[in-house]
């Protein structure tokens, strides 16, 4: 499985496959590198950028939020989180706190737990990192990707029940949003995953299908003022490009298209906004991407992958 701060990105435009990971490795010509490796069998599932130029990254094998900071070179363990076996999602929502989705999902036996999935608010403003859990969802089947509203409302996708869900993250109340064909997806064996990689920007909702395909977007209203999001009840998703095996995605810096992960091509690529495609970038069983934040790293690409490891790859 491989499934954002997102929200300042553009008005202009508009997440996995779990075949057993390869070696890791990136083409030369797209001047790339490794730059760090988790130890032992470590998946990265996501990774975003702290304002700080840290990598967030959420690991799948055990439920722990690790970082790495480029500039020392240094990953350490930030938080652990507790009833869970794995972290899918995260996204900031405000400067330095963010919304990170655990639950159980083995990565020996490829199996998930419905049930099981919950939100926690990971507030790092302070001199120690502070995880507090939001809510538990009985009903989630397998929620992997993640997106806010606002700094309390978050969107959330839900790969086994082709939904997205509203949660605010004060309240722990939440609602489906929308449920529809193009989020859904066969089940391989007893997996099923469908929506996954998930952004939101100007009212505009974009997702991949990994099991079923595709890069959509879809409108979606938010009020401010109530808190509430919806869709009018004629409005399906369009579909962008038909992706094979999509998950994680990024808006470019320069808002020229997004960047998708598709791990079973072992390819980083790019989507405009007419849906024209080129590769951007090679790299094993890639899973997450993020552009730096910094002056000196704005064009880098950074990209995560099931084996655990971090790659940076330039952007011209």
């Amino acid at each position: 499985m491989w499934v954002l701060s997102f929200m300042a990105a553009s008005a202009a435009l508009f997440t996995s496959s779990f075949a057993l990971p390869p070696a890791d490795t990136l083409a030369p010509r797209q001047a790339a590198s490794s730059i760090y490796k988790l130890p032992g069998s470590a998946w990265i599932e996501n990774l975003v950028v702290r304002a700080s130029g840290e990598l967030l990254l959420a690991r799948l094998d055990v439920p722990e939020l690790w970082s790495y900071d480029p500039t020392t070179k240094a990953g350490t363990k930030v938080v652990g989180f507790t009833d869970a076996l794995s972290l899918t999602g995260i996204t900031e929502v405000s400067p330095d706190v963010y919304a990170v989705i655990s639950g159980n999902f083995s990565t020996r036996g490829f199996s998930v737990k419905a049930g099981s999935w919950a939100v926690w608010k990971v507030d790092l403003t302070g001199v120690a990192p502070k995880a507090t859990q939001v809510k538990l969802v009985p009903e989630s089947g397998f929620f992997i990707g993640v997106a806010p509203l606002d700094k309390s409302n978050i969107l959330i996708a839900d790969a086994a029940k082709a939904t997205l869900y509203q949660m605010n993250l004060d309240t722990g109340v939440y609602s489906v949003v929308l449920t529809d064909a193009s989020m859904k997806a066969p089940a391989q064996g007893s997996l099923v995953e469908g929506v996954h990689g998930l952004k939101y920007a100007n009212g505009t909702a974009y997702f991949t299908n990994t099991f079923g395909g595709g890069f959509y977007k879809v409108p979606i209203a938010f009020d401010a003022t109530t808190g509430k999001a919806s869709t009018a009840s004629a409005v399906k998703p369009v579909e962008i490009a038909a992706l094979t095996m999509a998950e994680d995605f990024i808006l470019a810096p320069d808002g020229s298209g997004y960047f998708v992960a598709l791990p079973n091509a072992n390819t980083v690529t790019k989507i405009t906004s007419d849906g024209k495609s080129s590769k951007a970038a090679t790299a094993a069983s890639c899973s997450s991407v993020a552009f730096g934040r910094g002056d000196g790293d704005k064009n880098t690409l950074y990209i995560a992958t099931t084996n655990g490891a971090v790659f940076a790859a330039t952007i011209a």
